[in-house]
């Protein structure tokens, strides 16, 4: 810890005496506490046990440099639970969110690499959530070309899991990380408040697989070798990296003078599903995603919206080497289908979710936003070999928001969810008596400005 202190404040002196030759430091902070009851977040908790309070809290310190040929920005972050530290010992653990630079070498165009976000359209397939208590980031190095006419980004990102000499398996599963990753998106204007956006997304992922080799536990005893066990090894073959393929675009019209604001979206998947494998391979994918959303501004106090989602999922006698479950790749989770979060990882079934509410304005400051949803598989749910209902319940959210000033804000929610004998059977509740789900929130957000230097002047 007194490293970073002492790199940190190297920095800031360094900047002081630099910033009018070079370019405009900016250094903020970002604190973050969340206080939330979860009786049935995420899943149903049954009656028997206690519903927990808990206290998160993110904590970030930002650096940001701007200037005619380079910008940079490093950014600091400790994520924690209120408590799970102990007192006594200096146990916290800060690291590196953001760290990059951006090297402008012509008008409109830029190179940016390093630890950074990356974010597109409404964040389905690439976000950096702001819910998050950790957030997230990319190792990645990003083209950039923007202009008033059309914005043009291309990036791409290789990992591995340590520092190493030779090639190995990346030690991540497919569910958390990727080997590699490439993408290309363009957004361009094309009327008056409607624009267009496109965006591809390959990811690959190294071949894994179960081995038929048998591994034995054994143990020598006066010469003579005693079987214990025996199992199969989960493999990984670092030469061959699936790709999974996903690419489609984004319709919006928004115009301050109407009224009526509406986003279509819609994305093809193809390649292989890393989350399912067949043999000595990686199923065969063919997945759509497609979403509309449309709201009318009556008054500042009533803008009704109402929108579907629509994730396509796999049959239950579906062939062992083919899936047509779609993934949301690196996108948002709890921004879509409902704030407790039964759905951030999607069913294999694929979801359907309807839903509708009322966005209110008061002032400038305060603002009140409603939403029902009602959910329900794509394909039908069968359980122990039994055909069910495809009605996965429904759910109400409700947030309020209150901006202090620009460096104070404070955010409430409340959100409850409705069962059928579906949702309990597929959640694994099936025979469980639970309370009713409910989850309630209260978080403040500070953000003070600690420091920043003029602009750079023009010459």
């Amino acid at each position: 810890m007194r490293k970073i202190y002492a790199f940190l404040g190297l920095g800031f002196v360094t900047s002081l005496g630099f910033q009018g030759a070079y370019g405009q430091t900016t250094i903020d902070a970002e604190f973050r506490p969340r206080a939330e009851f979860r009786q049935g977040f995420k899943k149903p908790l049954a009656d028997t046990l206690d519903p927990p309070y808990i206290i998160l809290q993110r904590t970030r310190l930002n650096a940001d440099y701007k200037g005619k040929i380079l910008n940079a920005r490093v950014s600091l972050q400790d994520s924690r639970v209120w408590g799970n530290g102990d007192n006594k010992v200096n146990s916290s653990k800060v690291e590196l969110y953001e760290g990059w630079f951006e090297y402008l070498p012509a008008s409109g165009f830029s190179i940016q690499a390093g630890r950074q976000q990356l974010k597109y359209d409404d964040q389905r397939l690439l976000a950096a959530p702001n819910w998050s208590n950790t957030g997230t980031t990319h190792d990645a190095l990003v083209l950039k070309y923007n202009s008033p006419f059309i914005q043009v980004h291309a990036g791409g990102a290789y990992n591995n899991s340590k520092d190493t000499l030779m090639q190995v398996a990346y030690a991540y599963t497919a569910k958390q990380n990727y080997k590699a990753l490439g993408y290309l998106w363009l957004s361009k204007p094309i009327y008056k408040g409607l624009n267009l956006s496109l965006i591809g997304v390959c990811d690959g992922f190294e071949k894994t697989y179960t081995s038929d080799e048998r591994v034995y536990s054994v143990k020598v005893l006066k010469k003579k070798v005693a079987i214990d066990s025996s199992t199969f090894v989960s493999k990984t073959d670092y030469k061959t990296v699936y790709p999974r393929i996903t690419f489609g675009g984004n319709l919006v019209f928004v115009n301050d003078s109407c009224p009526l604001a509406a986003t279509l979206t819609g994305y093809l998947q193809k390649g292989k599903d890393p989350n399912k494998k067949d043999g000595k391979s990686m199923a065969d994918l063919n997945a759509f995603f497609f979403a509309a959303r449309v709201s009318y501004k009556v008054t500042s106090l009533f803008t009704p919206m109402a929108g579907l989602d629509y994730y396509s999922g796999s049959k239950s006698d579906i062939d062992a080497n083919k899936s047509t479950t779609f993934n949301r790749l690196y996108g948002a989770t709890h921004s879509f289908n409902g704030s407790m979060e039964y759905f951030a990882t999607l069913p294999t079934q694929g979801l359907k979710d309807f839903y509708a509410g009322l966005n209110s304005k008061i002032g400038k400051k305060f603002a009140v936003d409603v939403t029902g949803h009602w959910f329900y598989f794509d394909k039908t749910f069968v359980y122990k070999k039994v055909e069910n209902s495809n009605d996965l319940g429904s759910e109400l959210d409700v947030t309020l928001s209150y901006t202090v000033s620009k460096d104070i804000a404070f955010q409430a929610g409340y959100s409850s969810y409705f069962n059928t004998g579906t949702t309990n059977k597929y959640l694994k509740q099936e025979g469980v008596k639970v309370a009713q789900p409910q989850w309630a929130f209260l978080m403040v957000t500070i953000k003070p400005q600690l420091y920043k230097t003029p602009p750079v002047a023009d010459k």
